[in-house]
């Protein structure tokens, strides 16, 4: 499977994503759920008629227009387009944001401007519906939440990471904490486990939570954000339970390759992300390095070990990425892990269903948690600023990276 899916890769990152048709004069554009609204700029991915995905760049007529398009999903409007396609700018130099490489990431094979539109329809399936709910919530959370909690509840909520303050986080990337903001597979557990539990508790047999949990989970996954950490940590769920509720047996490790075998299918240019290598990177450092864990007598040198093992073998490939490696992040995770695991995203689930309860007791809620949430903010700040945190040794070869991590998996 592991072969298959490359060569999968191979060919459609070799034809299908980069020979890129010709556009007519007008043409119908329908929109995903990924697009971004910055500036005078709407900017995001569609589909033409053809199944062709091309990254869409918009620029509003107005501040009205801009409004209207805030408080409205756009997700399955189709529009029909007047636009031209469009080079790709090369990157400055080899160590800068790379377009042409982001868009293989996503499947897209161009970019188009498009110099006006005009609206023709809204499509309707599951998938849309939750973007659009997605929508709410963002707007709800913006709404209802003090201003300095908004980033953090979208980030943990809904995967929505657009308000994250720049300062803020580069401090996190200092402290090696930027993953707490990702939702990922302990977001994905927690939730299944914290849902799962409360129908056992109310007198839900087991096979009926099981089953529940199996149609909840996809349906969480789009309303995260569907990025590759929500569906490897869901994709694994779902197929451990399902199997398990079938009476047939598979191993976690198993459970891993054929998700990630079946998302390099489905996606050949996902494993050009980032966040989807380092997912399944830090997934396959717990599964291989499980025996350790065992041998831990409390939750603080667990804590360690989990982090050790997984900055182990995933710091060639930040080396690779980022060309630098922050060393706190063995110690400062064994605080902020559980911190944020067991206080700060549940406080955020409560608090969020408090709003649409009863906003007065939320804003009760609000009043004890922002100053000590702030107070937080604050620490993290001078941690960070603390000398000699991050390793910075330039960027290894390629071959100098799978040559570690290899050593690492025989490790393990």
């Amino acid at each position: 499977m592991l072969i298959s899916g490359l060569l999968s890769h191979i060919f459609f990152a070799t034809i299908q994503l980069i020979e890129s048709s010709p556009l007519p004069s007008t043409f119908p554009l329908t929109w995903s759920n990924d697009y971004k609204i910055s500036g005078q700029k709407l900017r995001g991915f569609a589909t033409t008629t053809n199944g062709q995905k091309l990254y869409v760049v918009y620029t509003f007529s107005s501040e009205h227009e801009k409004v209207n398009y805030e408080h409205t999903s756009i997700a399955g409007m189709t529009f029909l387009a007047k636009g031209e396609l469009v080079t790709p700018s090369p990157s400055a130099h080899d160590y800068t944001f790379s377009m042409p490489n982001y868009l293989t990431s996503k499947g897209a094979t161009g970019i188009v401007e498009i110099t006006s539109w005009t609206f023709m329809e809204k499509r309707n399936s599951p998938t849309i519906f939750l973007a659009r709910h997605r929508q709410q919530m963002k707007r709800h959370i913006e709404m209802t939440f003090p201003q300095t909690l908004i980033a953090e509840a979208q980030a943990l909520l809904i995967g929505e990471q657009d308000l994250m303050d720049d300062e803020l986080q580069r401090a996190y990337q200092k402290l090696g904490i930027t993953h707490l903001f990702a939702i990922s597979g302990l977001h994905v557990a927690l939730m299944s486990w914290l849902f799962f539990e409360g129908l056992l508790r109310i007198g839900i047999r087991k096979e009926v939570a099981t089953m529940a949990l199996l149609i909840l989970l996809p349906i969480y996954g789009v309303i995260a954000g569907g990025a590759p950490s929500v569906w490897r940590a869901v994709s694994v769920v779902e197929l451990m339970m399902l199997l398990r509720y079938l009476k047939w047996m598979l191993s976690i490790d198993d459970a891993l390759a054929i998700s990630f075998a079946g998302f390099v299918l489905l996606e050949p240019g996902v494993i050009f992300q980032i966040g989807f290598q380092l997912s399944y990177l830090a997934a396959a450092s717990l599964v291989y390095s499980s025996f350790i864990f065992t041998q831990t007598s409390n939750w603080i040198s667990r804590s360690f070990f989990v982090t050790f093992v997984c900055q182990l073998l995933v710091y060639p490939l930040l080396l690779h990425h980022f060309y630098e490696l922050s060393i706190s992040s063995f110690f400062v995770n064994i605080i902020f892990v559980p911190l944020f695991s067991f206080v700060i995203l549940p406080f955020n689930i409560v608090a969020f269903v408090l709003t649409y309860i009863s906003l007065p007791l939320a804003n009760l809620l609000f009043a004890g948690y922002e100053p000590l949430r702030n107070g937080l903010t604050k620490v993290i700040f001078s941690i960070q600023a603390l000398p000699f945190q991050l390793w910075s040794p330039g960027k290894p070869s390629v071959w100098f990276c799978c040559l570690a991590m290899l050593s690492v998996l025989a490790c393990f």
